[in-house]
């Protein structure tokens, strides 16, 4: 047993060499300073007492211990891919861990992404300019180049960054924009080529169609004539409810309904075409819009009031048919 547990101890003194410092002046000592702060902001935090400035400010010097631990054990021991060190890159990422915490939302971590190129690039200038002293280091020509060319493809690969988090914003705020194809696209490429490409004037067209259903079924047939004779401001009021129950509200202001200027005659009653016209940006020339189609009929019913004793009279009320199929998206030239 004590053979196995001084086994067991010799493991753990190796396993430890690494980060117990030879000398007083190390990054082995601001690693241990870093992880003495954590322990006492987490010792001050489980006292139960409300001391948030105490715990924040431990924190706060654990990181500030941890990145310039880090930052000197790779100055020491570099990390290299293809012969190119990526110790600016990985420090950079501590810091934006460390200024953009906590992640409460999304837009920390957008922030954090798109300042790490260039945040790591003032860890990679920093120390051609000054030294460990704090003091002016003179540079060469070729230096500066190299500093320039680093600081342009960082400021590059931000705005790249920052164009991506914009493109998904948009698709999320405005799905009828990948109802078109993006493959002539110079910048965009969607990953899913699966995904469904339906325009939200779909869902548009087929709620306000359920709602002139539901409004003019059964009418008496005088009341729908009435009402397709006012059709402008009715088809526009609906289309204004429909447009509040869409999946991206935001992308209503894009949808604008075209009322038609003539009924299609069909038997005794009429077709209406539901039009909505995508005003929005898109990915190649036309304009996108959506159409369906309702049929609005006139049929017989029989009256509750008998007008003479040998004949039933009878009063014509209103048939809607819309069709169970999805309305139709195409694209005007």
């Amino acid at each position: 047993m004590q053979d196995l547990l001084r086994s067991f101890g010799k493991e753990i003194k190796t396993l430890l060499q690494p980060l117990l410092p030879n000398e007083y002046f190390s990054w082995q000592t601001l690693l241990l300073l870093s992880l003495f702060s954590l322990f006492m902001a987490a010792a001050v935090e489980s006292t139960g007492e409300s001391n948030p400035w105490a715990v924040a400010l431990l924190t706060n010097f654990s990181w500030i211990f941890f990145i310039s631990a880090i930052w000197w054990a790779l100055k020491e021991n570099p990390i290299e891919i293809f012969r190119f060190s990526i110790n600016p890159w990985i420090i950079g990422a501590l810091i934006c861990l460390f200024l953009f915490n906590p992640w409460t939302d999304d837009t920390r971590f957008r922030w954090a992404l798109t300042c790490w190129p260039l945040i790591s690039m003032g860890v990679l200038a920093l120390p051609q300019f000054v030294d460990w002293e704090l003091r002016l280091k003179q540079r060469s020509q070729s230096t500066n180049k190299t500093l320039v060319m680093t600081t342009l493809i960082n400021l590059l690969l931000s705005s790249w960054i920052l164009f991506h988090f914009r493109v998904q914003d948009w698709v999320n705020h405005y799905p009828s924009l990948l109802a078109s194809s993006l493959e002539q696209s110079s910048f965009v490429y969607d990953f899913d080529q699966g995904r469904a490409r339906q325009a939200q004037g779909i869902p548009l067209l087929e709620s306000m169609a359920v709602e002139i259903t539901e409004e003019l079924n059964e009418q008496p047939w005088y009341q729908t004539e009435r009402w397709l004779y006012t059709r402008d401001s009715q088809l526009e009021t609906i289309f204004q409810r429909a447009k509040e129950l869409l999946d991206a509200p935001t992308e209503g202001k894009f949808w604008q309904v075209e009322v038609p200027q003539a009924l299609r005659p069909v038997d005794e009653g009429y077709l209406l075409d539901l039009t909505v016209n995508w005003t929005g940006p898109a990915s190649r020339e036309g304009r996108l819009f959506v159409q369906k189609t309702c049929k609005i009929l006139p049929v017989d019913r029989s009256s509750a009031v008998s007008m003479q004793a040998d004949a039933q009279p009878t009063s014509r009320s209103t048939f809607v048919d819309c069709g169970s199929e999805l309305a139709l998206q195409r694209l005007r030239k």
